[in-house]
């Protein structure tokens, strides 16, 4: 049991586990700050509307709507602002398929001379032929500078860091995948290193059914095989737990599609005497299937 705990190989796995569980936990935190971002977004867009249009003197922004007639032609749309002023240009970019459903769509800018005024302003796009219920309005909102626009926003992330929340969020989630990877190739090291101890991990735990005492035991256990040969049937199995403590013992069953089943016997005395049950073998657990590969020694002849 001590030359378990004590090898260097399990140390090494120690180590694997600890780091992998830290770039999980930043992984999840990660993720917790695309979700918050992701909603903090659509609360502002629910708050301000769709239809609102920002831009700061000098400025562009790029906006879209769908087409209300068949095939038609820049002289077909028609751009009025509301009060009129030279200060702000509408420039049609084109007509294009929709990313989602196909359907017919505008592409436009909407530019400020930076000479506007601040202020609020109207845009009315319409196509001709088209009935007057199909008319598309948008608010336009001029700010000073890009202070007062922070200010303003609906979005608390944006007023607080100055940045889209969606920006944030995207962000957020490619740091969140490249976590995800480290997590993955510190599992797939992991998992090399305890079958290199001969080591396959608990998965699932049935409890014993019986009397209160037989409760006590963990019952079935399965483990996974991660390649190793399955022990055979009868062979008595250690098994320790995530720290490498020695829990008990167990009997293999029966293996199938890389899995062990094992009937576990009975708690070691260090185990029983400290109050070990049932709850004491989890998964995450360890079950030693065969002795442990030598770790090969530095070679010192050089």
């Amino acid at each position: 049991m001590g030359d378990f705990i004590n090898s260097r190989g399990w140390q090494n796995c120690l180590q694997t586990r600890a780091k992998q569980r830290y770039w999980g936990a930043l992984c999840a935190l990660l993720l917790g700050f695309v979700m918050l971002g992701m909603l903090d977004g659509l609360q502002g867009l629910a708050r301000s509307g769709a239809d609102v249009i920002e831009v700061l003197p000098g400025g562009s922004v790029a906006i879209s709507g769908p087409l209300t007639i068949k095939n038609p032609v820049n002289s077909d749309l028609k751009a009025q602002f509301t009060p009129e002023t030279p200060a702000l240009v509408y420039e049609l970019e084109g007509f294009f398929s929709g990313y989602w459903f196909g359907n017919g769509m505008w592409r436009a800018a909407v530019r400020a001379d930076a000479l506007t005024e601040p202020g609020n302003y109207g845009l009315k796009v319409v196509f001709r032929g088209a009935p007057a219920s199909t008319t598309q309005n948008y608010k336009i909102t001029v700010y000073a500078d890009g202070a007062a626009m922070r200010a303003a926003s609906t979005s608390y992330l944006r007023r607080i860091t100055g940045y889209n929340p969606f920006v944030l969020a995207a962000g957020c989630c490619g740091l969140a995948l490249l976590a995800a990877v480290v997590v993955y190739r510190l599992g797939c090291s992991y998992i090399r290193q305890i079958t290199a101890l001969g080591c396959g991990e608990i998965v699932r735990v049935q409890p014993q059914a019986g009397n209160a005492h037989q409760k006590n035991q963990p019952g079935h256990i399965w483990c996974m095989l991660y390649g190793l040969r399955a022990p055979a049937t009868g062979t008595l199995c250690a098994v320790y737990d995530a720290q490498g403590v020695h829990l008990g013992h167990a009997r293999a069953a029966e293996a199938n599609k890389g899995t062990l089943e094992l009937n576990f016997d009975s708690f070691t005395r260090p185990a029983a005497d400290a109050g070990a049950d049932s709850s004491a073998v989890r998964p995450g657990c360890l079950v030693q299937l065969r002795p442990q590969k030598p770790l090969s020694p530095p070679d010192s002849g050089r």
